[in-house]
């Protein structure tokens, strides 16, 4: 396979790929040919494959930082995934806080990040049936200039038909079952604050056994069998006020 794979060249050879794993290598030799430093898949379909909550795909991406990013909690402050899923178009990384207001716990995400080498990158939301949709980022190296807009909507493109073709190879749950309901939505956002379910019980004013049913059906739509997956799925996927701010 060529080192000097395109976007173009790349998504030819999707049409080639008949599994999973042999979606992801083709991902990560496009990345290589494309010296990205990184690339992130946010997916709740594939994180339900048993993949780690970071994204289903994690190339270049330094083991102390996702282990932060799970173990600290640092998905709860990270504001990529939640604008990226209200957006059409691609944005850049730097860009970010011209395009939206930032608390302060998403701007100290964003130094901390930067320690870790990530300058500037890519975000883009990619679409699937039945509302099947996932975050793509890419990440570049600090002396690589942007792409074009052009290139950028290459990039956009390749991303969507490597989207796709993931959702020709793995069934999905269908789009009803991931409903949530406003008591689901809320025991998710105090999932994601950390609230324990005696305190959840407390907030909400139902019994602790209310609590543990609700959250039995929102595991079960969700598709997770622990709180932190479900956190980082309604975070990444905009069922939880991005800044979480009018909670308390």
């Amino acid at each position: 396979m060529s080192e000097d794979m395109d976007p173009r060249l790349f998504t030819e050879c999707l049409r080639e790929v008949s599994s999973v794993s042999a979606l992801w290598l083709l991902v990560q030799r496009f990345a290589k040919a494309q010296d990205f430093r990184t690339v992130t898949y946010h997916s709740i379909d594939v994180q339900s494959l048993g993949d780690s909550s970071f994204g289903a795909v994690a190339i270049g991406i330094p083991a102390e930082f996702h282990r932060m990013y799970t173990e600290e909690h640092l998905y709860l402050d990270d504001p990529f995934p939640p604008f990226a899923a209200s957006q059409i178009t691609p944005f850049f990384w730097r860009d970010l806080p011209q395009l939206t207001t930032l608390t302060e716990k998403q701007k100290a995400y964003l130094n901390r990040a930067r320690e870790f080498g990530f300058a500037d990158g890519l975000v883009c939301q990619v679409f699937g049936p039945q509302a099947r949709n996932a975050l793509v980022s890419i990440g570049f190296h600090n002396d690589r200039p942007r792409p074009t807009d052009a290139e950028v909507l290459d990039l956009h493109v390749a991303s969507q038909f490597a989207h796709m073709r993931f959702c020709a190879l793995v069934a999905g749950p269908a789009a009803p079952n991931r409903r949530l309901s406003p008591r689901e939505l809320e025991l998710l956002r105090w999932i994601a604050r950390g609230k324990s379910n005696t305190s959840i019980a407390q907030i909400m004013g139902v019994s602790r056994h209310t609590v543990d049913t609700i959250m039995r059906r929102l595991f079960g739509k969700l598709d997770v069998t622990d709180r932190t997956r479900a956190a980082v799925r309604g975070l990444a996927f905009g069922l939880i006020d991005p800044s979480l701010d009018n909670l308390s």
